[in-house]
């Protein structure tokens, strides 16, 4: 079975916890989340974030079991040779799944906002390149950059959501709960749906090189990252209403904010946010499915499948970019589901049964 020898640091799990995120979650999602929840958005980003808590314990309920081990190995060794592939490769679809929603959400971005008159294809097959060659690296480079973008793109953020801070008006925001509790609810697994993406470091916590912080830095990323996506409700606060209408809330937000008379269009520097962020996440999960792909059919290496993994993405890609209703559709009401089943149902179902061989193993010692 394909076993990787880099090291990444606590620091950079982190870095990668809040990219593979808040990279796409800061898209579409403040304008799918205003639809559900309205004025009530910021109570659905602290329901989502309560609710992973959990979640990142039975990640590191697992991590701590199996320390030395993958995801791919953990199911292996919990479900049984047969079962524990099924699941496998249900991962294994599930990391690529993310990875073409990225560059599906990256090429509708770049195609209805930048460049209009460009072939979608050639915005595609660009990122796909870019991402691969990424990959190819390894995860210890991707991580390297992660941590020189990330404090950068975090900054442009904060200065961005400062520089309007005399437009909010947080009568937006009440009365609060007007409409009950379901609809923040339903705002709520559209976050999650996000949030839920981390089961990836379970692909990844073997690898790095300080396991006694390891539970700290995946509960930083969760904190920041929560954080994160509560300032992103401020921009309710500037538009109100119109932040269901809009595709792209942020980037009218950027269009909307200005220094003085002379320094406009604040849109392109988020734009590079987001493109670095994504391509990041990109190679994470690109990495994450053709590491376990290996694992999975024992591979020497996963570089031997990072080419058809590829081809596979620009494929899907090229066919589905053009049904832009059908893909925003998509992400608002059958990803969040999705992913709830395969961060949180079937890890948890992992560690219960983990748990109970582990007991009944020791029991068989004392015997």
């Amino acid at each position: 079975m394909s076993k990787e020898k880099i090291q990444i640091s606590p620091l950079q799990l982190t870095f990668l916890f809040i990219t593979m995120v808040i990279s796409t979650a800061d898209i579409f999602t403040p304008s799918f989340v205003a639809q559900e929840a309205k004025g009530d958005s910021w109570i659905s980003v602290i329901l989502a974030s309560v609710a992973m808590i959990p979640v990142l314990f039975i990640y590191m309920g697992l991590y701590k079991q199996y320390r030395e081990k993958s995801l791919i190995e953990i199911c292996d060794e919990i479900a049984g040779k047969v079962a524990g592939k099924i699941i496998g490769f249900l991962y294994v679809f599930y990391f690529i799944f993310i990875a073409l929603g990225a560059t599906m959400s990256l090429t509708i971005v770049l195609n209805i906002t930048f460049l209009p008159m460009t072939p979608p294809w050639i915005i595609v097959l660009v990122s796909v390149l870019v991402a691969l060659y990424g990959v190819y690296s390894n995860l210890e480079v991707v991580a390297r950059v992660n941590e020189i973008l990330l404090p950068a793109g975090m900054g442009a953020l904060v200065f961005l959501l400062l520089l309007n801070i005399n437009e909010y008006d947080f009568d937006f925001f009440r009365p609060v709960l007007a409409d009950g509790i379901l609809n923040p609810v339903r705002g709520a697994v559209i976050i999650f749906g996000y949030l839920g993406e981390t089961v990836v470091i379970l692909q990844m916590l073997h690898l790095v090189n300080k396991s006694e912080k390891i539970t700290t830095a995946v509960f930083a990323g969760l904190l920041i990252t929560g954080m994160a996506i509560l300032a992103g409700t401020l921009i309710y606060a500037v538009f109100g209403p119109l932040t269901e209408v809009f595709i792209i809330p942020s980037l009218e937000l950027a269009r909307f904010s200005s220094i003085g008379k002379y320094i406009q269009n604040l849109d392109v520097l988020i734009l590079a946010i987001w493109i670095t962020g994504i391509y990041v996440k990109i190679m994470i999960f690109i990495y994450a499915g053709t590491y376990a792909m290996s694992q999975l059919f024992r591979l020497k290496s996963y570089k031997s499948v990072i080419l058809p993994v590829g081809f596979f993405l620009c494929s899907v890609t090229f066919s589905n970019v053009d049904v832009r209703v059908t893909e925003l559709s998509f992400m608002h009401y059958i990803v969040p589901v999705y992913a709830i089943a395969m961060s949180f149902i079937i890890p948890g179902i992992l560690l219960l049964i983990g748990k109970i061989k582990s007991r009944k193993k020791g029991k068989g010692q004392k015997e």
